[in-house]
């Protein structure tokens, strides 16, 4: 399975089902997360999301790492939504690979530098984002896929 992976820390709204879903042209949504992945009314919420022709699937990171992907690791295309850039980070060493990450919706509040409308960088995410950068993963910031790429360098 193909799969197109965005950090959004809002994990699973309108704008990821309206759309990104169409844009990858996905028939199964992955969202990552740990605590929605144990929490069975977060988790029975975010599936009713689905519809015609979408998969919409909740998994851990470790259930992602070890190849948990919901039954649907075969042909098709997917989305995997993750709610932060340490967690996309503990998939990639966990040696789920991928070679673009998406930022749409990172929001930190302590004085964290605007790169956008809907990313609000911290330093661990700087940091987490030039590691992402050293392993040749492409950083591609946008909210929206009609969105031009914002710049995210310093």
């Amino acid at each position: 399975m193909e799969l197109f992976v965005r950090v959004d820390d809002r994990l699973l709204h309108g704008r990821v089902i309206c759309a990104w879903v169409p844009f990858v042209k996905a028939d199964v949504l992955i969202v990552v997360s740990d605590e929605a992945a144990t929490d069975s009314l977060r988790m029975a919420v975010m599936e009713a999301c689905a519809d015609d022709g979408l998969k919409v699937i909740v998994r851990s990171v470790q259930d992602i790492v070890s190849g948990d992907y919901g039954g649907n690791s075969g042909d098709g295309r997917g989305m995997l939504v993750v709610g932060s850039l340490k967690d996309a980070m503990r998939l990639y060493e966990g040696g789920f690979r991928f070679s673009s990450l998406n930022i749409g919706n990172v929001h930190h509040g302590d004085g964290g530098r605007k790169i956008s409308l809907s990313v609000i960088l911290n330093g661990e995410d700087e940091k987490l984002m030039e590691r992402f950068e050293s392993l040749g993963v492409k950083i591609d910031v946008r909210d929206v896929p009609t969105a031009e790429p914002v710049p995210h360098k310093k």
